[in-house]
């Protein structure tokens, strides 16, 4: 069975999170996927609601490429 983890993402320009699923935990500087479009994990915050059930939210941005 593969375990899976749920994320709360907020994109630039969009008023309300996204909920996603992956089966790897996201940390900070990473890439993930969102609708087919791969963003740069800027930050992963763990709110405490005290019901123990947390989905972790996270911040992106549009992954920098180097100029050509």
């Amino acid at each position: 069975m593969e375990t899976e983890y749920a994320w709360d993402v907020f994109i630039p320009g969009e008023d309300l999170p996204r909920r996603v699923t992956t089966d790897y935990i996201v940390t900070d500087g990473e890439l993930i996927s969102v609708d087919g479009r791969n963003l740069l994990v800027q930050r992963v915050d763990l709110p405490d609601d005290g019901d123990g059930n947390v989905v972790p939210l996270v911040y992106v941005d549009a992954p920098h490429e180097p100029a050509p």
